[in-house]
């Protein structure tokens, strides 16, 4: 706060920028001798305070910025936008229509060392295992790796573990240095506090915690235990744009509310069981289907019309308030859409702004590798035979090109 109020008392008006769901300043690896100590002493440590928060709490005007597509695929960003943000966030589909961009990966076999490193060396092992087969990878388009940890004794040992391998193979040396493949995106390890900020293509998560030695998991996950540790996770599970990696022991089931009240440790339990599960595992977040429903009867005619052609049609593609109206499958390819089809109906005339309606909508789901067709209600009623054909033609067109990877 005190950095702020000078910069604050020179101005006449004042904009803060920032989200209060994400860190405050934080000292909480400098307030002990062991960083991963799990006494009573770190719970009395509290994160710094914010001009952000004391901005909130005097209530100031503030306004929400609802856009997200830094996420290239909607399951990266849609347990955020409904345990921390309302599910009030617009993001975009993604033509994929697999689980996509958050996976599990358990490592059953590992074991946490509560009593004495405080690590969990076999996953560690097996993320850098996968990490350093990705990075040897010379097919497929290029990306940028992140590594986050969940506390600095995991951190220090996967750093460890990968310098041996970048001796190992030296190929990979490049995704370290300063021209890596993914321009400014070199391969970082960091753990909770310090990840802020950060974005690369993949982030790749070690939970550490886990069963010990005697197979008891202990409620205590470091920061995440403290208040505003909710906001440690939310921070490090929006770092990523394409795909997310979650290595762990440890499974949502095995975390017991009952033993704990950290908020943080609750949406742990929630998040494990949405990367295992995928988007069914939240309640209030639906995804694309066959059995959704139309949002408009033009909406439903022009499915019909797909349908009797021969394709699978999807309603309503999407999981938060901006959704496509109609996505057809490809038939070469049934995990991903050929084309996005685009009424103009309610989600059209919810738009605030024409410039949002006809252009950046369009372009921001093109950049996420959408083919889009537009159909007008006024060219549907008066020339339906004509609509149907172009729009028939356009996927015959769309199926005898190179599918795209």
């Amino acid at each position: 706060v005190w950095d702020a109020v000078g910069a604050i008392a020179r101005g006449t008006q004042l904009i803060v920028v920032g989200d209060p769901k994400q860190l405050p300043p934080t000292n909480f690896f400098n307030i002990t001798d062991d960083p991963d100590a799990e006494g009573e002493d770190s719970e009395l440590q509290p994160d710094l305070e914010s001009i952000l928060d004391e901005l909130l709490s005097n209530g100031l005007r503030h306004k929400r910025l609802q856009w997200h597509y830094r996420s290239r695929h909607e399951s990266l960003i849609a347990f955020s936008n409904r345990q921390y943000y309302e599910n009030e966030l617009l993001t975009f589909p993604s033509p994929e229509t697999a689980h996509g961009g958050v996976r599990f990966k358990h490592v059953p076999d590992a074991r946490y060392d509560k009593g004495k490193s405080r690590t969990n060396l076999v996953e560690a092992r097996a993320l850098v295992e996968e990490l350093v087969r990705r990075l040897r990878q010379t097919d497929g388009p290029p990306r940028s790796y992140g590594v986050v940890t969940f506390s600095q004794a995991q951190q220090h040992l996967v750093e460890n573990l990968l310098d041996e391998e970048r001796r190992k193979y030296p190929e990979i040396e490049v995704h370290f240095n300063d021209e890596p493949p993914v321009d400014g995106e070199p391969v970082f390890v960091k753990n909770l506090e310090n990840v802020q900020g950060d974005e690369r293509d993949v982030i790749i998560f070690s939970i550490c915690y886990g069963p010990d030695e005697a197979g008891r998991v202990s409620m205590n996950f470091g920061p995440l235990n403290r208040d505003g540790g909710e906001r440690r996770l939310n921070v490090a599970i929006t770092r990523a744009k394409h795909e997310v990696l979650v290595f762990s022991s440890l499974r949502g089931e095995q975390i017991d509310l009952t033993r704990t009240r950290a908020r943080g440790v609750c949406d742990l339990k929630y998040f494990l069981d949405y990367a295992e599960r995928g988007p069914k595992a939240l309640a209030a977040t639906t995804t694309a289907s066959a059995d959704a429903e139309a949002d408009s009867e033009f909406e439903r005619m022009v499915a019909d019309r797909i349908h009797a052609a021969g394709y699978e049609v999807h309603h309503q593609v999407g999981c938060s308030g901006y959704r496509i109206d109609l996505g057809v499958i490809d038939p070469r390819c049934p995990g991903r859409y050929l084309l996005g089809v685009e009424c103009d109906g309610a989600t059209y005339h919810r738009a605030a702004t024409a410039r949002d309606r006809d252009k950046l909508r369009q372009m921001i789901l093109e950049g996420l590798g959408w083919e889009l067709y537009r159909i007008w209600s006024t060219d549907w009623w008066h020339e339906t035979g004509a609509e149907t054909s172009k729009l028939l033609s356009h996927l015959r067109d769309l199926l005898q090109q190179i599918p795209r990877s």
